[in-house]
């Protein structure tokens, strides 16, 4: 697969900014500053494999950092899982902190602040996991960031790193995975995250299918008032099948698309209450109804009453 961010494409003098803003659009705001190098160069190539975005980075040595203004703009709430296949990287995080050489892994929380320095040359694999995704075991995982597993040391079977850069060749070199054979396979990556959480053996207190139907709702209040809202975006955005949606909505008592209908009456009827200037249909459109007499007659059967009534 062609780089999707490669610096040698623009003049020397804007390659830092472009890889920043780079950078920021594949995974989050960063600072980066070169390290060393008279010039700064750098490439990334990659795909996804279900929710799990795949990775692969070279350059020369940078630095880059991440502030608690940057998390605070922007945090996906991932898991950065990193096999170092070339070079040597440094990475700090919550005060520890560790060197990498080829074949070690290590990770990064991207809700805290954090430290990425590339040095010799190098080539590291990143795979971006949700913390849903990891299910309720993600904050001890989380608290095992910055240090060193494999590559030598610790107790990680030699067969983990080959494994994730078979991945990561079948992910970026190839043509993609079917979206169920995507998700099977970055399930594959969670037993080894899990073996190193922090309280290892701790119950799964929280299943994973709550904190996934959790971040739908989520989702579901953010994207109201699209009117393509339905289960078909919803399993698209969180790369599960639309059956699988069904599913999850069905076991918390309410269908999907009556649980959508529910939070955008319930937003019509705030706004009609506080905007009495505003047209019934304005407000209908608002919330994803572009046929007033069908927000109408939705409206009536949950409120008992007509929009206008209302007012």
């Amino acid at each position: 697969m062609a780089p999707v961010l490669d610096t040698r494409s623009v003049s020397p003098a804007d390659r830092r900014d472009y890889w920043s803003e780079g950078i920021a659009q594949h995974f989050f705001p960063m600072r980066v500053e070169a390290v060393g190098a008279t010039s700064f160069e750098a490439r990334l190539a990659g795909g996804d494999m279900g929710p799990v975005a795949v990775r692969s980075i070279q350059g020369l040595p940078h630095r880059v950092a991440r502030t608690q203004q940057m998390i605070a703009a922007a945090d996906p709430e991932c898991i950065l899982l990193y096999l170092l296949t070339k070079g040597s990287i440094f990475i700090e995080q919550d005060g520890r902190s560790c060197v990498l050489r080829p074949g070690a892994i290590a990770w990064q929380d991207t809700s805290r602040p954090s430290t990425f320095e590339g040095r010799d040359g190098f080539e590291v694999l990143v795979f971006s996991v949700p913390k849903w995704f990891i299910g309720s075991r993600a904050d001890g995982i989380a608290r095992r960031t910055a240090t060193r597993i494999g590559g030598g040391e610790g107790r990680l079977t030699p067969l983990a790193a080959p494994f994730l850069a078979s991945l990561a060749r079948t992910v970026i070199e190839g043509e993609g995975l079917p979206s169920r054979e995507a998700e099977g396979a970055a399930e594959m990556i969670l037993p080894l995250l899990r073996s190193h959480d922090d309280e290892e053996g701790a119950l799964e207190s929280t299943p994973r299918s709550e904190m996934l139907l959790a971040r739908m709702q989520r989702y579901v209040m953010e994207h109201l008032r699209d009117p393509e809202l339905g289960p078909e975006q919803i399993a698209r955005a969180h790369y599960v099948s639309t059956r699988y949606v069904h599913k999850l909505f069905a076991a918390s008592g309410a269908g999907v698309s009556a649980w959508i209908r529910e939070q955008r009456l319930e937003g019509a009827a705030g706004e009609l209450r506080k905007s009495p200037e505003t047209s019934i249909a304005a407000v209908a459109a608002r919330w994803g109804y572009l046929n007033p007499a069908s927000f109408s007659r939705a409206f009536r059967e949950k409120h008992g009453c007509a929009p206008r009534d209302l007012r």
